[in-house]
């Protein structure tokens, strides 16, 4: 009986000195943190070395798609700066609609990648502006900006960057990305997609608003005109002995983080829905992992 008793008391024992000792593993690693913060600076001092300057962002421009805890990123895009020396500009805006809303083409690659290192993690940003051109060039890809309607200089607000046919999918989505639209989509729904120019499944790749612009309907503006552009181009490519198929858009998917709660509302208020988890998908900050969800808008 001594020994059962023991045994079941054992486990609460273990969870009460975890919860006891909790505040004083949390305060080492601070004091720690500050000697070392101290010894630096007076290795910085004894070498007459300057403290560099650490890069100060407001929070409200701050992207959701970036893991908590992640530093802010150099706000390097053309708008910034147009903004800061014309802050008319934005005192006009109101709503979507008095934007401006244009297809991009490989002119707009530079743009492009510097949007796309300011929104979303160091790992998603591949080759900088020539990737980026190779994507706006390709046949498949559907790439719409927005800009303000007064300024001269076509500097983006906004973009949204879709995959309108496998080929465009294989190339930009990546490996992975096809084998769980296989798995999840393509197969147990029956979309046909056994060629490169299949457009019955569309792909959403990046969608983006700069801080001072966001909470205005824009997300939701470009990411309606990309869904028109993939229906008109799924019906616009089937055709059979030169006249047209009476074939549609069937499916719209993405992929999110799983802590990126502003763009999980805007695509679930736009009919979207999760179908799939992957757990640790995502690298974070430190040794975090976060899940990748698929999203999908399944069109009648």
């Amino acid at each position: 009986m001594l020994r059962c008793a023991v045994v079941l008391l054992l486990p609460l024992l273990l969870q009460w000195t975890r919860c006891f000792f909790c505040p004083i593993k949390t305060r080492r690693p601070v004091k720690s943190a500050c000697r070392a913060g101290g010894l630096i600076n007076k290795l910085r001092a004894k070498g007459n070395r300057a403290k560099p300057e650490l890069l100060q962002v407001d929070p409200a421009l701050a992207s959701s798609a970036l893991p908590p805890g992640s530093t802010a990123p150099e706000l390097k895009a053309r708008i910034h700066a147009l903004l800061e020396g014309r802050p008319e500009l934005l005192e006009r805006m109101s709503t979507a609609s008095d934007l401006h809303i244009s297809a991009m083409t490989p002119d707009d690659a530079q743009d492009l990648a510097d949007l796309q290192e300011e929104w979303f993690p160091k790992e998603s940003c591949r080759g900088g502006a020539p990737w980026c051109a190779g994507l706006l060039a390709h046949e498949g890809v559907l790439a719409f900006k927005a800009t303000l309607p007064e300024d001269e200089t076509s500097a983006p607000v906004g973009i949204v960057v879709a995959l309108s046919n496998k080929a465009a999918i294989e190339e930009f989505g990546g490996e992975a990305t096809v084998d769980i639209l296989r798995s999840e989509l393509t197969i147990p729904k029956y979309i046909p997609w056994d060629s490169p120019d299949r457009r019955e499944l569309g792909y959403v790749l990046s969608l983006g608003i700069v801080g001072e612009l966001r909470r205005r309907g824009l997300g939701n503006a470009l990411l309606q005109r990309s869904l028109a552009e993939l229906r008109s181009a799924a019906k616009a490519s089937n055709t059979f002995l030169g006249e047209q198929k009476d074939t549609a858009l069937r499916a719209v998917a993405l992929h999110l983080a799983d802590y990126n709660r502003v763009a999980r509302a805007c695509y679930e208020q736009a009919g979207f829905e999760m179908i799939k988890e992957e757990p640790d998908s995502y690298a974070g900050v430190g040794r975090r992992t976060h899940s990748s969800l698929l999203y999908t808008l399944f069109i009648d």
